[in-house]
């Protein structure tokens, strides 16, 4: 007998009484979703693999929740802001919210798919619009369209003339192939506002190297450097990045 969504998409330990978890990242990725969830009672983290072609047998079991905060269970649905600002190429397929939860007063980061976004939301306040993302030229920061492969202001590429992917702003090296951007000089970059780790979102204490509860890199271990949100290498000295252990 093959097993529901219901059961699929709640916690595996028999203390929870088979609650759903909750969700911290929803990504489309080609004709499936990504689920990394988490149970808010015990903790348990989980990486799930939803069919996108059964959309209707899973939306509102991971809307509902996604709503929730993962420390404690408390709905936040009225209480969250989605990010739109400062995005680049790198992050103009998805969103993230931040909500600081009225009950345990920590402060979660949420990242889920733009095309999705409006599903999770019209779950909760009805059909929501997608924001327009905000894109900005790696070279010169000036406004560009999606899909602009050359800067119409500073006439500069914004892809890697290696693997073709796009350049982020202010690299030396590309995030994704590690391979050098050339004419292009890497400012010092500061430390993020907010201390979350981009792979549990979990926070984590000033000066931390790697996340304490995924292993995450946070800061480059060669040179020093922040690590940029989806990077595979460092940016600055193009050292390969040690990704967070998401696994079951």
């Amino acid at each position: 007998m093959s097993m529901s969504y219901q059961e699929k998409l709640s916690c595996k330990r028999k203390k929870c009484s088979m609650d759903l978890t909750v969700p911290m990242k929803l990504i489309v990725k080609g004709n499936s979703l990504i689920d990394v969830t988490r149970c808010p009672r015990c903790h348990e983290t989980y990486k799930r693999i939803l069919p996108m072609s059964d959309k209707k047998g899973w939306i509102r079991l991971v809307a509902r929740p996604f709503f929730q905060c993962d420390v404690c269970g408390t709905a936040n649905e009225d209480n969250y802001h989605v990010v739109g600002g400062n995005y680049n190429l790198w992050h103009a397929n998805r969103l993230k919210t931040i909500t600081v939860c009225r009950n345990c007063r920590k402060k979660r980061a949420k990242v889920v798919s733009r095309t999705l976004w409006p599903e999770i939301v019209g779950e909760i306040k009805g059909p929501a619009e997608i924001p327009a993302p905000e894109l900005n030229c790696p070279h010169c920061d000036a406004a560009i369209s999606e899909g602009t492969k050359t800067c119409p202001t500073c006439k500069k590429d914004l892809l890697c003339s290696t693997c073709g992917a796009p350049t982020t702003p202010q690299a030396s090296f590309c995030s994704s192939c590690g391979d050098k951007v050339i004419g292009i000089e890497a400012p010092a970059v500061g430390p993020p506002k907010e201390r979350i780790c981009p792979a549990c979102h979990e926070q984590y204490d000033e000066g931390s190297i790697f996340c304490s509860v995924c292993g995450q890199e946070l800061m480059c271990d060669k040179c020093g450097s922040v690590i940029r949100e989806g990077a595979l290498f460092c940016t600055n000295c193009g050292d390969a990045v040690t990704k967070g252990d998401l696994s079951e």
